[in-house]
């Protein structure tokens, strides 16, 4: 799970969860039998379930966002970040899911020339192997986009950032936002209402 920044957990454990909650509820398979909850294909797509379940696993839960509001509205503050879902256009399109983690610390990293990004080291030549010298940059606190489409975590910025960032892609896509929490977080705000 890129969220959490550790293997919190495997597609072994992903595995496990949505056979388990396909065992729960087997007659809502259909007639087809197949696991609703992960890609009857086998590509590795799980559903909202079995990511609130892996989250629970690791004292965390998802509150959805209302879409009816503004993503400006979020109050983030008991957030752990963010979880975005682009639903396909079509049927067999597959979707994705990208996580959007906030860094309360300043981050430098190097900046790898474009030329080498996605490249294996050993298809560089020894010298470039060898070469060491790359730029740094150092970024201010704030969202990074954590998508594993993308060959690094991407700088979004402060909060405003954010709101654009968010609003650019409902623009081009059905977006929906899920928020972590804690789940001590969670269950505090479940029982006040």
């Amino acid at each position: 799970m890129s969220f959490l920044q550790q293997e919190a957990c495997t597609q072994a454990d992903l595995e496990r969860i949505a056979k388990v909650l396909h065992d729960l509820h087997p007659e809502e398979t259909g007639w087809l039998k197949f696991n609703a909850h992960k890609n009857f294909l086998g590509f590795g797509d799980y559903d909202v379930n079995v990511m609130t379940a892996a989250l629970n696993e690791n004292e965390c839960d998802l509150k959805w966002h209302d879409n009816r509001t503004n993503i400006e509205e979020a109050d983030l503050s008991s957030s752990v970040g963010l979880i975005v879902h682009i639903q396909p256009e079509w049927f067999f399109r597959r979707g994705h899911w990208f996580a959007i983690r906030y860094l309360d610390q300043v981050v430098t990293t190097p900046v790898v020339p474009k030329t080498f990004v996605g490249q294996p080291r050993a298809a560089r030549s020894e010298a470039e192997r060898e070469e060491r010298d790359y730029e740094a940059k150092t970024f201010e606190p704030g969202f990074w986009n954590l998508d594993s489409k993308s060959p690094h975590p991407e700088y979004i910025g402060d909060r405003d950032s954010l709101n654009i960032f968010l609003h650019d892609l409902a623009k081009k896509n059905r977006v929906h936002v899920l928020h972590v929490v804690p789940l001590k977080t969670m269950s505090v705000s479940s029982s006040s209402t």
